[in-house]
């Protein structure tokens, strides 16, 4: 069954942003300077946004995301972008076979794979 925008938009802003299981709680886990695979795993999440979003707006006619934003900004642009798609957009194919809605959720599972490795690393004590 095809998502809606604003379920894609729901899901991915949860994964994100959630009080639980998302990036921003697992960034709060972490307690003094934060260790290179974090800043690693952000840079990366960050990149992939933007990846993505690039090819989403050449696919669709929107724009991509803002130049100057960082994680946190950027993934609140996803959801209010993600909100703006319409049916039509989210089912475009932007290869053989793969539509945006597809590129979406394989994004979901990217943010939450990499909320878990945050969390992962996040658990341990570190010192500057």
């Amino acid at each position: 069954m095809p998502l809606s925008p604003d379920d894609l938009a729901w899901l991915l802003e949860g994964a994100q942003g959630g009080p639980r299981h998302s990036v921003r709680a697992a960034l709060a886990l972490i307690d003094g300077q934060p260790s290179p695979r974090v800043a690693a795993l952000v840079s990366r999440l960050t990149a992939s946004k933007r990846a993505l979003w690039g090819r989403i707006a050449d696919a669709t006619g929107t724009r991509p995301p803002p130049d100057d934003a960082g994680l946190t900004r950027l993934a609140e642009w996803e959801g209010e972008a993600v909100r703006r798609l319409t049916a039509e957009q989210i089912r475009v194919e932007v290869e053989p076979g793969v539509t945006v809605e597809d590129l979406l959720l394989g994004h979901l599972r990217e943010v939450v794979w990499t909320a878990g490795m945050i969390a992962t690393y996040g658990d341990g004590v570190r010192m500057a």
